[in-house]
């Protein structure tokens, strides 16, 4: 019965999930869009002045972001743009950000493309009387009722003591009794369960939290890792793909992505995936990457990257309980390279 409910929760997740990504798509064949956020809450700007301008700075169109602080330009010809930020009657810094819209075409057909660009705007420190009670910018939040707020703090307190976390989720649940729609409650929840390893008592607030809030990098993320602890590999490439758009910067994202697009044998994208991982990646601190780079190449038959990748391992986790085995396979999959 709960593998049973559990497809029919990932179905509908696929549904879902599906629209969200091709939504600014579906609106024009290229097109330039992104959220815009206050850098140092992370919250979404709300109603201000967003420019497209060509690679001379003329004005093309301009816009107002949306309550989610989402701005979009379609109908675009291919060329190199700027995206730029009106902070008019805020206390931001004006932002400009470059563009490239880029066609291909393939016989009879052109392709289309959609760069996702993603604003995070400063404050002016010239600017005084900075208040907390009159932000910068205008911001989009839920009006949840008091009560509701209570109980998510008094959970959230819980959940922090180790002796009362079954508590803090039953709290959790009495605040969704008020508020149902409550995007902190519904992701918390979700992220609590999968902690738990409890997978399909996980997906339910999982899958409702992103049809409140269809930006939730966190909720799209636990998706993942719930669907992949479950075996169904297409809900969790599917859901690493949205966590990567949402969080192009995010190295965990990237890794689990081009892991699960491994086990699933689609090698080309993995090898992409991990490959953004490695160079986010900067400080070399995340063993996995080589790993997993490792044995894709080793399926690839590549043999000496893919020792290369399971050294680089090593280097950086010298320690791992099999390590003998690991420099034999590096020894074989040397001696597989020179074969060829």
């Amino acid at each position: 019965m709960r593998k049973a409910l559990c497809s029919i929760q990932l179905s509908f997740f696929v549904i879902l999930l599906t629209a969200v990504l091709s939504y600014a798509q579906s609106q024009t064949s290229n097109s330039i869009s992104g959220f815009v956020f206050d850098a140092a809450s992370r919250r979404p700007v709300a109603e201000i002045y967003v420019e497209l301008l060509d690679d001379v700075y003329m004005t093309l169109k301009r816009v107002k972001t949306d309550g989610s602080g989402r701005y979009f330009f379609g109908g675009i010809s291919s060329g190199n743009y700027k995206v730029k930020i009106l902070p008019y009657r805020t206390n931001y810094l004006e932002e400009i950000h470059d563009a490239v819209i880029t066609n291909y075409s393939f016989g009879n057909v052109r392709t289309s493309d959609n760069v996702y660009l993603d604003i995070y705007l400063k404050l002016d420190k010239r600017k005084v009387n900075i208040s907390e009670l009159n932000p910068a910018g205008v911001v989009f939040v839920q009006d949840v009722p008091s009560p509701a707020v209570s109980l998510y703090k008094k959970a959230v307190s819980q959940l922090e003591n180790s002796k009362d976390t079954l508590m803090g989720i039953e709290t959790l649940k009495k605040a969704l009794e008020i508020y149902p729609e409550y995007y902190d409650v519904l992701n918390r929840l979700g992220t609590e369960y999968v902690r738990r390893q409890q997978y399909y008592e996980a997906l339910p607030y999982l899958i409702k939290s992103i049809t409140v809030n269809q930006r939730s990098f966190s909720s799209f993320y636990m998706i993942g890792l719930a669907a992949y602890n479950l075996k169904q590999m297409k809900e969790a490439i599917e859901a690493f793909r949205a966590a990567t758009h949402i969080n192009p910067e995010s190295i965990s994202a990237a890794l689990q992505y081009g892991m699960v697009l491994r086990i699933n044998g689609n090698f080309n994208e993995a090898e992409q995936a991990l490959i953004k991982a490695k160079t986010l990646d900067k400080n070399s601190a995340v063993p996995s990457i080589h790993w997993q780079l490792g044995l894709l190449y080793d399926k690839l038959e590549r043999f000496d990257k893919a020792a290369d990748a399971l050294e680089s391992y090593l280097k950086l986790q010298p320690d791992v309980e099999n390590a003998q085995q690991i420099k034999d396979l590096i020894k074989t999959l040397r001696a597989k390279g020179k074969s060829i």
